[in-house]
């Protein structure tokens, strides 16, 4: 019999489908990329802390359809079902299957807007291990080194999504940010 959205999901989730927020998970490729950008920020005086690296399907689909529901972006009826997650998203009660979605989408620290307008993918590169997600923190402003070896002066801003300095010098290392998701970047930006 299946269980209804809500904190329990986060619970098995923790269980059953958890997140690593270890680098050495990545794919090997981006892996390298990723380690290398991380330590000219942090040889620049940026902190990098890292919530999320490789993600289970199964912990995306929860996350997917939370989001969705909680948002008002689509109705609880509207989810797929998953194999290997009996969850009960339409309790026929609108406003207690959003509910229940949102308890999801608080324990699981989702970015709701204004800090991400998109919902989590079904097909993140997050699965692939191809994504990353952390937060970038300095004072004032620091000289980050690109591979090549020259300094691009970086200031801090509160929105990391509109820090275009940035965002170029993570691409020199393969590292792309998508701009509508504050912790998140990839191989492809996406």
């Amino acid at each position: 019999m299946p269980n209804n959205s809500g904190k329990y999901w986060v619970t098995w989730a923790n269980t059953h489908a958890k997140n690593s927020n270890k680098i050495d998970d990545l794919d090997p490729v981006f892996k390298a990329s990723i380690k290398a950008f991380i330590k000219a920020l942090n040889d620049a005086g940026a902190t990098v802390d890292v919530s999320t690296t490789k993600r289970s399907d199964k912990r995306a689909y929860l996350f997917h359809w939370s989001w969705k529901i909680s948002q008002s972006k689509c109705n609880p009826s509207d989810a797929n079902k998953m194999v290997g997650v009996d969850i009960k998203w339409d309790y026929g009660d609108l406003a207690k299957s959003k509910a229940g979605a949102l308890e999801m989408v608080i324990g699981f620290g989702l970015a709701v807007p204004p800090r991400s307008i998109n919902p989590p993918s079904l097909s993140s590169n997050h699965i692939a291990g191809k994504a990353i997600d952390m937060t970038i923190r300095w004072a004032g402003v620091i000289k980050i080194k690109k591979k090549d070896g020259s300094e691009i002066p970086v200031a801090y801003t509160q929105n990391v999504n509109a820090n275009s300095a940035l965002h170029s010098i993570g691409k020199y290392y393969g590292v792309k940010k998508l701009k509508t998701d504050a912790p998140h970047w990839s191989y492809n930006g996406r």
